[in-house]
């Protein structure tokens, strides 16, 4: 294990309200900078390795992917406000709302201490297989989305009920914790209870929550960018001047290990993610308890928050945000007509894209259209560079065409997306990665339309 830095900790005597408020935990860890208190070197200062272990480019921040060559299908989607699956997701949330307050209805009523008890365990039961079953649902789609039977919008819509389902679920576990410290002579294991909020956080992510926020009409027409492969799903969107990002890779889970350390799950993201490690981090918490240990960190590129798998010992999911002048985006291809000059950089597939239209006397921005070809179907427009010359976008997982049209000519350039900096797994048991699926979706295509 590496030496780590002074740590404070913290110890939650009421753990906080489900995904939606707060991750549930029994303990959580602030990491001071480092062993005098001083902010570790930054990232322009020579002594600090700015090249991944994977080799990617200095300064990019790595990120949990699909592993290469094993995407089954990915694309870039706009999404447009849609009254049904609004009306869906409405229904999804009141539906379970109504479920958290028969079960506390349930447990109030109950006749004697005895029966309140039993009612509590059978609650704190069925939560844990309403967990379950969220994982489920979510391998089935992404599985669904793999072979063509769901479209990527549909399979958005299936990601943000499972959100809604989680936040709901989360609420339930607030309400079940209160419901067991107000019974008397009943204590349920607070490691558990922090378990099910800890997971439920996995399904709570930036991207959903703007997905969603396009479903109910609160947020104009996106583009977004789905990506999956062997129960992994990769999404990613650009709001405002931020890139966000969202993976689960279900192909590490084991979801049945003992508790670790806290300081060995800060280990492994510091392992995961080095050059956010050597960025200047503002703020480092851990999350304890139970089979999955989320790690947020506020750091000065943006914030990221790991989810741990405890028995596998690796990260099976993140959630990223990174405004864009963070960004490091260095892939950089050219090209000049008359009177347009377009300049591309890009990252990665799902990662963002810079185009600029600039004078190609003056450099001064020019408003471009800009249209995108990946494929055989025809270019599509995503929109215009503006007042600045520029425009950020997302890039497709294949080979595709840029083109800016202004001042009556075209310009464009064919652009290869590099592979991105991946979060490379850590065999840590000396056998090799142990992280397997810990069960079987057997949702059907059309329960995914319904629930």
């Amino acid at each position: 294990m590496r030496a780590l830095p002074v740590l404070v900790v913290a110890l939650l005597l009421s753990a906080a309200v489900g995904a939606a408020g707060g991750l549930g935990e029994t303990a959580a860890v602030e990491r001071s900078p480092d062993r005098t208190g001083t902010a570790p070197p930054a990232l322009d200062d020579p002594t600090v390795a700015q090249t991944d272990d994977n080799g990617s480019s200095p300064g990019q921040i790595n990120v949990l992917d699909v592993p290469a060559g094993s995407v089954e299908r990915s694309g870039v989607d706009e999404h447009y406000v849609d009254l049904g699956p609004s009306v869906g997701l409405s229904a999804n949330a009141t539906t379970e709302r109504f479920r958290t307050l028969a079960m506390v209805e349930r447990v109030q009523r109950a006749e004697t201490t005895e029966l309140r008890r039993e009612r509590l365990r059978t609650a704190l039961r069925d939560l844990e297989t309403a967990v379950d079953d969220l994982d489920d649902r979510q391998t089935a789609a992404v599985e669904a989305y793999g072979q063509g039977e769901l479209t990527a919008r549909e399979l958005l819509v299936v990601l943000v009920r499972i959100s809604i389902v989680g936040e709901e679920l989360g609420e339930r576990r607030a309400r079940l914790e209160a419901l067991v410290a107000d019974t008397r002579g009943f204590d349920v294991d607070r490691g558990r209870l922090a378990s099910i909020g800890n997971r439920l956080s996995a399904f709570d992510g930036p991207v959903r929550a703007h997905a969603r926020a396009v479903l109910d009409g609160e947020a104009a027409p996106h583009r977004f960018y789905v990506a999956t492969g062997s129960a992994s799903v990769v999404v990613s969107t650009v709001v405002d001047d931020a890139y966000v990002r969202e993976a689960y890779r279900g192909d590490l889970r084991n979801g049945a290990g003992d508790a670790i350390e806290l300081e060995v799950a800060l280990d492994i993201v510091a392992d995961g993610y080095p050059v956010i490690w050597n960025t200047t981090r503002e703020q480092t918490q851990v999350f304890g308890g139970g089979e999955t240990y989320p790690v947020r960190i506020g750091h000065s590129r943006g914030d990221l928050t790991a989810f741990v798998d405890s028995d596998a010992r690796l990260v099976y999911a993140e959630h990223q945000r990174h405004p864009l002048e963070a960004v490091v985006a260095d892939r950089r291809l050219e090209a000049t007509g008359d009177g347009v000059r377009l300049v591309v950089n890009h990252t990665y597939p799902g990662g963002p894209v810079q185009v600029q239209a600039s004078d190609p006397t003056t450099g001064d921005p020019v408003d471009a259209t800009v249209r995108v070809k990946a494929g055989p179907t025809p270019p599509e427009r995503i929109g215009t560079t503006g007042s600045d010359g520029t425009l950020w976008t997302l890039s497709p997982n294949r080979q595709y065409t840029v083109t800016v049209e202004a001042r009556g000519e075209n310009v464009s350039t064919v652009v290869a997306p590099g592979e991105p900096p991946r979060v490379v797994p850590r065999d840590r048991s000396g056998d090799g990665v142990n992280g397997t699926p810990t069960s079987t979706a057997t949702t059907s295509v059309a329960d995914l339309h319904t629930r």
